[in-house]
C-alpha cells in the first residue's frame, strides 16, 4: 500500500476501552486512540470482542502486570489505518487478529514457535506481557499485521471468526497433539470454550469417538451439539470408571485436558490407554501433583504448551466451507456499553453462560 498511512477518515482521538486500574477494579472508560507506531502496524476498528478466563486472572492480580492497562485479547474488526509497509491488508478489510501477535522474523518465530515470539506479547495484558492495547476497546493497534492477521472470508460471521484468534486455535492444537491417528477415542476434560473448541475441531482428525467430561449439564449439552458423541457428568461418580466402561476397559488413546485442575490431572493415568497421548491445555492455578510413575507404566506421552495460532486461515476456511461452526459457544450477545456486566457475569459463572459475544459500535 502506497503512502505512510491509509485511513478511513476519522478525526477521533479518544475511544472507550475497559481499563484495569487496580486489583478487582475494571471500568469502561475513555482513553487515547491507538496510533501507528511502525510501518508494519495496522489499526483495527473493533466490531466484536469477548471475555476470557485469563482476563479474570489479570483482574485478580494472578498474572502480575502493572496496573492501568486495557483488557482483552480476542477481537474482530475492520482495518481503519495501515502502515506503509503493510502489503497483504487494505483499509476496509474485515480481519481477525491472534491473541498473541508474532513478528515472523525473530529466531523463535523462525523455529516455528510463534506463540513465544521474542518481540511479541498478549493483547490486553499490560506491560509485563508486551504492553499491547486491549481488545475490549473500540480500536486496537496490531503490530506485524502481514505476519499474523487474517482476512475474514465472505459469509463468515463476527462470532465465528472471533473464535479463531484464541479458543478455536487452542482447542485444535490440543487435538492435533493428542490424536496420533484416525480411529482413536478422544476424551476432553472441561467443556468450557477451549474444551468445546477441541471437541468441535476433533472431527478434522478422524476420531472414532469423542467423550466430553464436565460437571455442568448445559455445557455437556452444548458439547453434544458441537461434536461430542457421548458425555460424562463428573458429578455422577468415578470418571475413570465411566471412561473405561465406554472404551471396553482399554481407555482412550487421546486425552485433551482443557481444565487443568488436580482432579483431571490425577485421572490421566486411569483414563489413557497404553501408549496414549495427553495434551495439556488448561493452565493450573498453582503447583499440582503429577502421577508420573503410573503414566510411565502406561507409556503415556504428555504434551504441554500454548495454542498454535498460526493456522487461523485454515480454520476460517473450514468455517467458510461449512465444516465448522463454533458460534454456538457464544451463549449471550451483549452491547459494548454492558461489557462491565458481561465481565462480572463470567466471573460469577452465571448459569448458562459459556462465552459472551460483545458487539462494539
Amino acid at each position: 500500500m502506497d503512502g505512510a498511512v491509509a485511513a478511513l477518515g476519522t478525526d477521533c482521538t479518544i475511544m472507550r476501552a475497559v481499563v484495569v486500574n487496580e486489583v478487582d477494579h475494571y471500568q469502561l472508560t475513555e482513553t487515547a486512540d491507538p496510533a501507528l507506531v511502525a510501518p508494519t502496524d495496522i489499526v483495527v476498528r473493533v466490531t466484536a470482542t469477548t471475555v476470557c478466563g485469563s482476563d479474570l486472572h489479570l483482574i485478580a492480580g494472578h498474572l502480575p502486570t502493572p496496573w492501568g492497562f486495557e483488557l482483552g485479547h480476542e477481537f474482530v474488526g475492520v482495518v481503519e489505518q495501515a502502515g506503509a509497509a503493510v502489503r497483504n491488508l487494505a483499509v476496509g478489510d474485515r480481519v481477525v487478529a491472534p491473541a498473541a501477535p508474532w513478528c515472523g522474523t525473530c529466531q523463535t518465530c523462525r523455529a516455528g514457535q510463534i506463540q513465544r515470539c521474542e518481540r511479541g506479547g498478549i493483547f490486553g495484558s499490560g506491560a509485563a506481557f508486551g504492553g499491547l492495547g486491549g481488545a475490549q476497546a473500540e480500536r486496537v493497534r496490531v503490530p506485524w499485521a502481514d505476519a499474523c492477521v487474517s482476512v475474514i472470508p465472505d459469509g463468515v460471521s463476527d462470532a465465528q471468526a472471533l473464535t479463531v484468534g484464541d479458543v478455536l486455535s487452542t482447542g485444535w492444537t490440543g487435538v492435533r497433539e493428542a490424536v496420533s491417528a484416525p480411529g482413536q477415542t478422544l476424551v476432553v476434560f472441561g467443556a468450557g470454550p477451549v474444551g468445546l473448541s477441541a471437541i468441535h475441531t476433533a472431527a478434522l482428525f478422524g476420531p472414532r469417538r469423542v467423550i466430553a467430561v464436565d460437571a455442568i449439564p448445559d455445557r455437556l449439552e452444548l458439547a453434544l451439539r458441537l461434536g461430542a458423541d457421548v458425555t460424562v457428568d463428573a458429578r455422577d461418580g468415578d470418571v475413570v470408571e465411566a471412561v473405561r466402561a465406554l472404551t471396553g476397559g482399554r481407555g482412550a488413546e487421546a486425552v485433551v485436558d482443557a481444565a487443568g485442575v488436580p482432579a483431571t490431572i490425577g485421572a490421566w493415568a486411569g483414563v489413557a490407554a497404553i501408549g496414549g497421548r495427553v495434551a495439556m491445555l488448561g493452565i493450573p492455578a498453582g503447583p499440582v501433583e503429577l502421577p508420573l510413575g503410573a503414566l510411565q507404566m502406561q507409556n503415556v506421552s504428555i504434551w504441554t504448551g500454548l495454542g498454535d495460532l498460526g493456522h487461523m486461515d485454515m480454520l476460517l476456511g473450514m468455517i467458510a466451507a461449512g465444516r465448522l461452526d463454533p458460534a454456538p459457544m457464544f451463549t449471550e450477545t451483549v452491547a459494548f456499553d454492558a461489557i462491565e456486566t458481561a465481565i462480572a457475569d463470567v466471573a460469577a459463572r452465571k448459569p448458562g453462560l459459556v462465552k459472551p459475544l460483545v458487539t462494539v459500535g
